[in-house]
């Protein structure tokens, strides 16, 4: 998506849009998870989501791609905020809570083990035998996983059987590397499995981890001069919207908000003049599930 910073619409002449960082944004498909998300009956997915966040309605936000490209050019690394033209907005570790809904009280946050999970542990998780999953083991660009395809084949197998606590570990497992930590497309990684690990059997809280990570990605967009901007993009996109959009809600959940609002279709020259023309007077300090 290019930005033409040298022309713009009649209403927005007096607005200097930001000099284009060369950004590549590319959303996950989450199709299949969904269907699979659409076996479990009401009750095992408010299991999952007491468990592991609401992943499941997060993977319901259609992230407007060039919204994020737009957002990123006003990324100041050197204070970790986005710099507007009168104002900054900075997401935080309560935002982010409330928007996965997994409370850091009484919780500790997730810390990155020196060691990967061994095979056996995992294959314990996915109910799949040992030998199996060593077959299966790929590495893709210096990074060891499994492939999405693999597993989304075990859920199938596993709704077969009519396994679902294992299935409702498989399934977030794979949201957490697809949606949350994303690192190569299609691919479950096993940085990934060891955060859903700790959350799943140290109750251990991914939100800060979360944060930090779209912060590093954005610092090191910035210090590269472009790349592609891997991280959780529906948090983001679910940040910013609430932030920018001023609209009537009395909605304590922030998707919900996100997903009633309806946000219309914009090209990249739209989302550009619209965040060009916010200040503090546009923008919303407190969201409405604050």
């Amino acid at each position: 998506m290019e930005i033409n910073v040298g022309s713009s619409s009649s209403e927005m002449r007096s607005v200097e849009l930001r000099k284009k960082l060369h950004l590549k944004v590319k959303k996950a498909d989450t199709t299949s998870l969904r269907e699979l998300g659409k076996k479990l009956k009401t009750v095992q997915q408010l299991t999952l989501v007491r468990r592991y966040g609401n992943i499941l309605r997060l993977m319901e936000v259609n992230v407007q791609e060039d919204a994020i490209t737009a957002l990123a050019q006003y990324y100041d690394s050197s204070l970790r905020c986005f710099t507007f033209q009168d104002f900054q907005l900075a997401p935080t570790l309560e935002e982010f809570e409330q928007i996965l809904d997994l409370p850091l009280e009484g919780q500790q946050p997730y810390l990155p083990m020196k060691h990967h999970a061994s095979l056996p542990t995992i294959a314990n998780v996915l109910r799949i035998p040992p030998v199996e999953l060593q077959q299966a083991y790929q590495e893709k660009h210096q990074n060891r996983g499994f492939t999405r395809e693999f597993l989304e084949r075990q859920m199938h197998n596993l709704a077969e059987k009519e396994d679902w606590e294992t299935f409702i570990d498989v399934l977030a497992l794979t949201i957490y590397s697809i949606v949350l930590f994303p690192k190569h497309d299609n691919f479950v990684d096993l940085a990934a499995i060891d955060v859903f690990l700790a959350c799943k059997n140290q109750s251990e809280n991914p939100v800060p981890i979360l944060l930090a990570n779209i912060y590093c990605t954005l610092s090191f967009c910035h210090e590269t001069k472009g790349k592609r901007i891997i991280c959780c993009l529906p948090m983001l996109y679910i940040w910013l919207t609430a932030h920018v959009f001023k609209r009537p809600s009395e909605i304590k959940c922030p998707i919900t908000d996100l997903l009633r609002f309806q946000i219309g279709q914009k090209n990249g020259q739209e989302w550009a003049n619209h965040l060009a023309s916010l200040n503090e007077g546009h923008v919303k300090w407190h969201t409405p599930w604050q």
